[in-house]
């Protein structure tokens, strides 16, 4: 069942104050107890899927789930439970402290220091949706999605026309002084449309995100856009091998641009498998290229005053004009490289890459011959050497437009190292909370790219 913050603190926190008293009395000849840290979470979560207009399953529940880290000194030892039930957490304590004398020391897992500890306010970002709708608007919301899909001409069928709702609250108490209490809500949908001719059959997947249902995409855009996008990759043709410009879609650039984030990991730095691992405030990307994360967006998907540490969560910009500014690291990594922490324990929030001042007109307008990517179709990249080969397919683009020609099967390959310098930007970042993006990335140019095709 579903509960409110109110009510939910009132269950949580007495169980969260009782773990600790308890874990503090444990008496041993070797180890301590210095610290306790709990963790506990209720989620409720509903899911309405829909084919042909009728509801194929709903799916509901709600859980608990309680986590418990104990410190001694530097050894850190940690255990879930999905109950609330005093008794069995308390029998799970006595369990698991049994053991800690034989957990290896790991100082840089300990809990964060008292003067890093936000002590201010904790903001409202207005994450949690107070009116929700009902189960009958949510199926509605499907079916509408459905019906728009099988609107469009040459559209076989739909499937997995579905929206999900999830409800949660967590709070984290820490004997340094943590103490966390968050609350919000989600919404997911999405359908797939599959497109046919004589030719062949193709597929293709869309879908809305957000905190608050009223800022969900219309069921009827989500669905259209499905449809129409499987339809345009109807007789899609294998370009020629050879080495062109490529524009990227705003969904593909966010894949794209995703590779930072992954070249830049705190893990991948500290291992050294990452070629941008020595780069901090060098030249790593093309000029044009600013790329912000920021935890105080109202909505935002990954709004938050603090990282789960405690520690106060700021706004980051990681590059500016191609320079890196930071890496992005946790709590743990960054004592393991010896850098101060940046309030991202949980990864980047929501992250942006700043736009330019023109248009995807102007962007394009040059290119003889290329092709527009509207999504990448799995592949590898590898960030220790900056490897890139992953297929796509999209539309070609001839004497600067894009045209109705589908292209697909063919594979996108260079390295990142010269992708990063070569990239040029539109003007069309999306503004976050978006409901489709949480990195938000505008229309992308990279230039000398070879396309392996016939």
């Amino acid at each position: 069942m579903i509960i409110n913050k109110e009510d939910f603190e009132k269950k949580a926190r007495p169980v969260a104050e009782k773990i600790i008293e308890h874990a503090l009395l444990y008496d041993a000849a070797t180890d301590n107890i210095t610290d306790v840290k709990v963790s506990i979470s209720n989620n409720y979560e509903q899911e309405n899927s829909v084919e042909n207009s009728e509801v194929t399953e709903t799916i509901t529940g709600d859980s608990w789930n309680v986590s418990v880290t104990i410190y001694s000194g530097d050894k850190v030892l940690n255990f879930r439970q999905n109950t609330l039930n005093l008794e069995k957490l308390l029998k799970a304590v006595d369990d698991n402290i049994k053991i800690i004398h034989l957990i290896p020391q790991t100082p840089d897992k300990i809990l964060l220091e008292q003067e890093k500890l936000y002590k201010g306010k904790e903001k409202d970002f207005d994450k949690y949706d107070n009116n929700p709708p009902s189960q009958e608007e949510l199926i509605k919301y499907a079916k509408k999605m459905e019906q728009a899909a099988f609107a469009e001409k040459g559209i076989k069928t739909a499937r997995e026309a579905s929206i999900s709702y999830n409800a949660g609250h967590s709070l984290t108490i820490a004997t340094n002084g943590l103490d966390r209490l968050n609350s919000s809500t989600l919404y997911q949908a999405s359908i797939s449309a599959i497109a046919e001719d004589k030719d062949g059959m193709q597929v293709n997947y869309n879908y809305s995100i957000a905190r608050h249902f009223a800022d969900m995409k219309d069921p009827d855009e989500v669905g259209r856009k499905a449809a129409k996008d499987a339809i345009a990759k109807l007789n899609p043709t294998l370009p020629d091998s050879k080495e062109i410009p490529i524009i990227l879609s705003k969904s593909a650039a966010a894949s794209f641009f995703s590779s930072v984030f992954a070249a830049i990991d705190g893990t991948a730095v500290h291992r050294g498998a990452t070629f941008l691992k020595d780069k901090l405030n060098k030249q790593v990307m093309s000029s044009e290229i600013t790329i912000e994360d920021n935890p105080s967006i109202v909505r935002g998907m990954y709004s938050n005053t603090t990282d789960s540490t405690g520690m106060k969560s700021e706004k980051i910009i990681f590059v500016e004009n191609g320079v890196l500014k930071a890496f992005n690291v946790s709590l743990t990594e960054a004592r393991k490289l010896g850098i101060e922490p940046i309030g991202r324990n949980d990864g980047r929030t929501n992250s942006i890459v700043k736009p330019s001042k023109i248009s995807k007109e102007e962007l394009i307008k040059d290119i003889k011959e290329g092709i527009y990517i509207k999504s990448f179709l799995g592949g590898k990249v590898d960030v220790n050497n900056g490897n890139f080969s992953k297929q796509a397919h999209g539309q070609l683009i001839k004497d600067g437009k894009i045209t109705d020609i589908a292209v697909s099967g063919f594979i996108v390959s260079g390295n990142l190292k010269e992708m990063f310098m070569n990239v040029s930007i539109a003007d069309d970042t999306p503004k976050l909370p978006h409901h489709k993006y949480t990195f938000a990335t505008p229309t992308t140019r990279i230039d000398g790219i070879k396309i392996a095709g016939k």
